[in-house]
């Protein structure tokens, strides 16, 4: 009888979990789904709330505790400035690019494709053995294209207004309430998460250090490409040289191809106008300067001691995360890859079997945690 008690009890304790297991994952499926639409600007916020909490923290002891304040303040002081960018380059950026727009338009109405192509650049054309006749129909073509384009764009600007306004009221609740509630969430976190509670806070940790070293590289080379960028513009003789600047240094959240979006076009159109000179030199201005030291110097060096890995796998996370999420994968992408180092490292430390002795010629090779490691010697003194 003790025995046929016990089977039954077993066998109700595997229902019991079995039934508490389909109805977590159900009730996680289904509170993915609920998220899934404002996932986006839930995860900004988040990312607003982590880069500013060492503020929000200075602020609260100051302010006596007062944490729905600090919170208020600085999750405002965030939006305002987003906003203040994102007008300056509707107002500014915006004005500069319909006053082109409008100038091309005329030429085109008044002289067809022929007022659109600098005169001075037909000879150039010519010694390089390409048709004018043919360079102007394809102008005309672009031209035509962009006049669709700008109309198209303007009423997906229209129509994307709500959704804006949308995603900024919950990326402001989100980062409110996660800086109000942060401490006592990831204590929480912490306490239901199957794992020693080490283990938790070192992966707490490693996305913490991972998302404010992903937004310091980002700000800085922002700001070095703006800069960089206003230089060669200047030096170029390029008009509008901050207005550019400032589209160069927005652009730069796309590493890589994101500034050539802005200094290859300005090039070509200083080559078009005849300013050879000036044009090569603004190409390998932004090739070099702009693009090569920012991009695949200055930003690697700056999120990889945070990182712990070598160029390599930065150089993964940050390109394989845009690929893969987009522009806000620049951030994704190497929390992503982080996590799965840190994962890698508590495993060979925690759980990898160990044999109880080993002869000095049958040393292992060193793991791969290890060799990631191996780029930045400087983080293990941290």
């Amino acid at each position: 009888m003790d025995t046929l008690a016990a089977m039954a009890t077993a066998d109700a304790r595997k229902l019991q979990n079995f039934t508490f297991l389909a109805l977590f994952l159900g009730a996680g499926y289904f509170l993915w789904r609920t998220m899934e639409p404002i996932w986006l600007p839930v995860f900004l916020g988040l990312i607003i709330a982590v880069s500013v909490n060492p503020l929000h923290q200075k602020l609260r002891k100051k302010w006596r505790n007062h944490d729905g304040l600090s919170a208020a303040v600085l999750t405002a002081s965030v939006l305002i400035l987003f906003a203040a960018l994102v007008a300056f380059l509707f107002v500014v950026v915006g004005e500069r690019v319909v006053e082109f727009a409008r100038e091309a338009s005329k030429r085109y109405q008044s002289r067809g494709a022929a007022g659109l192509v600098p005169h001075d650049a037909l000879p150039l054309l010519e010694k390089f053995g390409i048709d004018s006749s043919t360079v102007r129909e394809h102008v005309g073509r672009a031209a035509e294209t962009v006049a669709g384009g700008m109309g198209r764009l303007l009423a997906a600007l229209v129509a994307g207004t709500f959704s804006g306004v949308f995603a900024l009221i919950f990326t402001a609740l989100t980062s409110y309430y996660l800086l109000v509630e942060g401490e006592r969430a990831t204590r929480w976190l912490v306490d239901v998460t199957p794992l020693p509670d080490s283990q938790v806070w070192e992966l707490t940790r490693n996305f913490r250090d991972v998302t404010r070293a992903m937004l310091l590289g980002t700000g800085v080379t922002a700001f070095y490409q703006g800069a960089s960028a206003f230089v060669g513009y200047w030096i170029f003789g390029v008009p509008d040289a901050i207005v550019w600047a400032a589209l160069t240094g927005v652009a730069s959240l796309l590493p890589g191809i994101g500034t050539l979006l802005v200094w290859v076009p300005v090039g070509a159109y200083l080559l078009a106008s005849g300013s050879i000179g000036k044009g090569i030199g603004l190409l390998v201005w932004g090739s070099v300067v702009i693009v090569l030291v920012a991009d695949y110097v200055l930003r690697p060096w700056l999120v990889k001691a945070k990182l712990r890995m070598n160029d390599l796998l930065v150089f993964i996370a940050i390109f394989g995360g845009i690929e893969a999420f987009g522009v806000v994968g620049l951030i994704l992408g190497p929390i992503f890859v982080a996590l799965f180092v840190s994962l890698l490292r508590i495993y060979q430390r925690e759980y990898r079997p160990r044999p109880t002795a080993l002869h000095k010629d049958d040393r292992s090779p060193a793991s791969l945690p290890e060799a990631l490691e191996r780029a930045a010697p400087e983080e293990r003194a941290h």
